[in-house]
């Protein structure tokens, strides 16, 4: 079931499928028994036709009648015009402003009319309704317009949903909002003393609403059967087929999601579908749509046993009927909700042994789409709303959440970016329950940019907070430091209460950053800041028990200076000075609390308590003291390090630099970067000798990245200038080319860097240089600054370690082949002596449990034997090397010929093993990042190419103690 606003505007769509198909006939008697419902019942029918303007212009009209008012319970007397002579007319012209004025004249022209009522498809604005209305006055008679919004709004009501389902063939599936209190006991007493009219659509629906409620509800599970027997009153000769098929559908479904066995029902179901190419209306093919997908659902959950040979019928011929519409001349609406029906089956298999083809269900609702755009009553929300739900079944997946992308924008067009962002909010914790952060909070930015810009600035807040905690759960500190803030700004200045009521909460966001980020002094001093909002916004200050996160975070502070004052006393001795400014009531207790002496940071030695203090926070505790900074993080394998110094010029731009780089980092995560895991260190200094972001990249001699920034704050046009860095970082740790890299940033990469203002802007609003205290944090240390920290708090943006898009398993194997047929003849006494040796097979031995395969090890021993036996001179040319080298491989060793296990040195066997890391890049034509170290370039190998997993059979080549079997890829 759908809400009355969006069940509305689905009837409102076929309404307007009425003119395309020239339904004049269902039009006028769809009008008229409305007006017998909500205007006057007297009315008795016209005898012409409507597509020829009726009788005089009249489509129906009132009969008088005698009967005396009031009659107490008569709802017909109630309804009654009694002698009041009424007209009505109904039309689905396009451009009813003319049409509407001639048929006036008409009726007015045919005798004494005392009110006339227009019903009309088209919409009808309000200023050209009063000049109709004004105009039919003047002649003498009332006229009451009623336009396609108001009848749709009228068929969404429960007591005439009926009339929509009679004449508009809508689909199944959608029927009015029933409220848990609408007096559900009195319907099911009402049904047990009736009887089914088997040609009544009004008494179809009023078994329709009990017959689903038990289905779906299980208050109600027990009035299941009841239901079922008076929908089957429907199943007689005498019933109309479109009521038959009506009533199979409720029956089939009802057996299928309530007793979770549709199999009695076969035959309705067969029988469904005998004539469904007879039944084309859009509303009747998408409930076939439904009928099979439930079909098929029941077939491989074992709740309907039939033959699957009758299901991909029933599938062909509704595919048929609905191609064969497709291929008339239908206006867009019509063809936006064919093609709706078409993406629909190929949820469904094309054959026995095929599985669903979702790329087609895609490209089927993007051609949708196309024509939707054509069609403006399009019932776009009720789409979104499907996309929302398959969302939560498939997650992310890149074509459906672009075509979602499309279906928001062209809502957006219809109703608004609100709407359109409550779509993409959904789709956002949808993907959230999957554990799929990556696509969610790319959802999340979706909304936060049509929300910004409307009047749902309380949401956007929401949104800003949603996306603080996601960047802080997965370690970046920086980039949810920057969406706290601007949450903090909006709740600060805005007039709205909605949204300043939240500020608090952003503040606690923004306090949490920090005590993540390991901004100990940070979170110090804006600690009061929050607590000013919170006693000055909320209505019981300062109750924990009703605060729990303002306990939370006092009690982090009292934990923080008991840490400081165990690992660095002098440190905390200073800080307790400014602690002293606080308030008592607020200073003392934390004060006393971090002196206890048997606060659990006292307890267990001070490496124990430090690995505590490492699966805590992201960085090092107190890490904003000192003369300088260094930021530490981790994302997409590259370990981060970045060093400025600790004044109050250079930290905001450096931490919006910082939080800039995690909101790119997040935005490529899932992303195939090539990339190989690597230290970055990126040293960051503010000039007035630069207009703009400056970059030099590590050479020989300094192996780290130099930033340079303006003085002046970078704007919001200068956002996108971090991407310069970050591919810059990228060609140093990536064994793709720019080309390749270049192809992972689009639109969905740059939009998120940034968010609303300039970080550095941000955190001056919040952070003044007086409550920055620069002089204060220069002057005393970090906590234990020469101890090492290595957080292992939260999640990271993984590293990308699937198999390489170069990487094929069957060459793989040939390689791994053609080395032990190369090079055991060529080295078959020096491997039988080497492995037998003393002194050198506890080193084989040690690279064969590090994961060695055999022919690796054999490809390092080869390399040491022939740079031996080459003794080349240094200005041999490159290919005459070359050839000396493949001789020598392919020749038999003698046993003279063996080398001596003594020459296989320790020293000659590390540097090999790296030279032949270096070959096996080369040899899958990748480039070797110039800042990886070997230690990565084995791990990306290990991940990417499978270095340790592939090997072929071979015998027992250095005695082991078994053969090696193959590998299955």
């Amino acid at each position: 079931m759908v809400n009355p606003v969006q069940l509305a505007a689905q009837l409102r769509f076929h309404l307007s499928e009425l003119g395309s198909r020239n339904a004049h006939h269902e039009f006028e008697h769809l009008a008229r028994h409305l007006a017998r419902a909500r205007i006057y019942s007297n009315i008795l029918p016209a005898t012409g036709p409507v597509s020829a303007g009726g009788d005089g212009g009249r489509d129906f009209e009132t009969f008088r009648t005698g009967i005396a008012l009031p009659v107490a319970g008569s709802p017909f007397a109630a309804r009654s015009s009694r002698d009041r002579a009424v007209a009505f007319a109904c039309s689905l012209e396009k451009r009813i402003e003319r049409k509407i004025r001639s048929d006036v004249e008409r009726i007015v022209a045919t005798g004494k009319v005392e009110e006339i009522v227009y019903f009309c498809e088209s919409n009808l604005a309000i200023a050209k309704r009063q000049e109709l209305i004004a105009a039919a006055n003047r002649k003498g008679t009332e006229l009451q317009i009623f336009d396609g919004n108001t009848i749709a709004e009228w068929l969404a009501e429960p007591d005439l949903f009926w009339i929509a389902e009679e004449f508009l063939h809508v689909p199944a599936e959608i029927s009015p909002q029933v409220r848990s209190d609408d007096g559900y006991a009195q319907h099911r007493a009402d049904w047990k003393a009736r009887k089914v009219l088997p040609v009544s659509r009004a008494d179809f629906v009023a078994i329709k609403v009990g017959l689903r409620r038990a289905t779906f509800e299980a208050t109600a599970r027990p009035d299941l059967s009841f239901w079922l027997e008076r929908m089957a009153g429907f199943l007689v000769p005498i019933a109309p087929r479109d009521l038959i098929r009506s009533a199979s559908y409720e029956i089939a479904v009802a057996h299928l999601r309530g007793r979770g066995d549709m199999t009695p029902q076969a035959h309705l179901v067969a029988d469904y579908f005998v004539d469904v190419e007879a039944h084309a209306d859009i509303g009747d093919l998408t409930t076939a749509a439904a009928l099979l997908t439930y079909a098929f659902g029941g077939y491989w959950l074992g709740q309907f046993r039939t033959n699957e040979i009758d299901l991909h019928d029933y599938r062909r011929k509704l595919t048929g009927a609905v191609q064969s519409a497709l291929e008339e001349a239908i206006g867009p609406g019509r063809r936006a909700g064919l093609l709706h029906v078409r993406g629909l089956l190929e949820q469904t298999p094309a054959g026995p042994g095929l599985a669903p083809d979702f790329s087609a269900v895609i490209a089927f609702w993007n051609a949708m789409l196309d024509s939707a755009e054509q069609a403006l009553l399009y019932p776009i929300e009720a789409f979104a709303d499907l996309l929302v739900e398959i969302v939560k079944l498939r997650g992310d997946d890149a074509e459906l959440l672009a075509l979602a992308a499309r279906a928001d924008d062209l809502l957006g067009k219809h109703m608004g970016s609100v709407a359109a962002g409550e779509k993409a909010i959904d789709r956002a914790l949808s993907l959230l329950e999957r554990d799929e952060p990556a696509a969610a909070i790319r959802e999340l930015h979706r909304a936060k940019a049509k929300w910004f810009s409307s009047e749902r600035l309380a949401g956007a807040v929401r949104i800003l907070l949603l996306l603080a905690e996601q960047y802080r759960q997965h370690g970046l500190a920086y980039a949810a430091k920057y969406h706290a803030m601007t949450a903090a700004l909006l709740t600060r200045y805005e007039r709205d209460d909605d949204v300043r009521r939240q500020q608090p909460e952003a503040l606690l966001d923004l306090l949490d950053a920090e005590d993540g980020a390991g901004n100990s002094f940070g979170f110090l001093r804006l600690l009061p800041v929050f607590i000013q909002a919170h006693i000055f916004h909320d209505d019981h200050p300062l109750n924990t028990e009703q605060h729990p996160r303002l306990q939370s975070n006092l009690g982090q502070l009292v934990s923080l200076l008991g840490f400081l004052k165990r690992g660095s006393p002098t440190t905390r001795q200073a800080l307790d000075e400014l602690l002293a400014e606080w308030p008592p009531v607020l200073g003392d207790p934390i004060l006393s609390a971090a002196n206890e002496p048997d606060g659990f940071w006292n307890r267990g030695t001070w490496p124990v308590v430090w690995t505590g203090l490492e699966e805590a926070l992201l960085d090092r505790p107190f890490g904003d003291l000192g003369l300088e900074r260094r930021v530490r993080w981790e994302g997409l394998g590259i370990r981060w390090t970045c060093v400025f110094p600790n004044d109050y010029r250079t930290t905001p731009p450096a931490e919006q630099i910082i939080a800039e780089l995690q909101l790119l980092v997040f935005a490529l995560a899932e992303r195939d970067l090539g990339i190989v895991p690597v230290d970055i260190i990126v040293n960051i200094e503010v000039s007035d000798a630069v207009e703009k972001l400056t970059i030099e990249a590590p050479t020989e001699t300094r192996a780290t990245f130099r930033v340079t920034l303006p003085s002046r704050d970078r704007g919001p046009e200068e956002s996108a200038d971090v991407v310069l860095l970050f591919a810059a970082v990228l060609r140093a740790s990536s064994v793709f080319d720019d080309e390749a890299l270049t192809r992972q940033f689009d639109r969905s990469v740059l939009e998120p860097i940034f968010v609303g203002r300039p970080y550095a802007e941000l955190f001056r609003e919040f952070v003044p240089e007086d409550l920055f205290a620069e002089s204060f944090r220069q002057s005393v240390a970090p906590l234990d600054p020469e101890r090492p920290f290595v957080s292992r708090a939260g999640r990271r943006v993984a590293w990308f370690d699937g198999p390489s898009p170069t990487f094929e398993f069957e060459r793989a194997f040939g390689d791994a082949q053609n080395r032990y047929d190369k090079l055991l003849p060529s080295l078959r006494y020096t491997i039988s002596d080497i492995a037998h040796d003393t002194g050198i097979r506890p080193r084989l031995l040690e690279m064969h449990k590090r994961g060695m395969k055999d022919w690796e090890i054999l490809s390092i021993i080869s390399n040491i034997a022939m740079g031996i036996r080459l003794d080349a001179p240094e200005d041999l040319p490159l290919e005459e090397l070359r050839r000396r080298g493949m001789a020598l491989l392919d020749k038999v060793e003698s046993e003279a010929d063996a080398l001596p296990p003594a020459v296989f040195s320790d020293e000659l066997l590390t540097t090999h093993a790296k030279v032949y890391l270096g070959a096996f890049f080369s040899s899958w034509q990748l480039h070797w990042p110039p800042n990886v170290n070997y230690e990565g370039a084995e791990k990306f190998l290990i991940s990417r190419f499978r270095l340790r997993d592939v090997d072929v059979p071979h015998k027992d080549v250095f005695g082991w103690g078994q053969d090696v079997a193959p590998l299955d890829p």
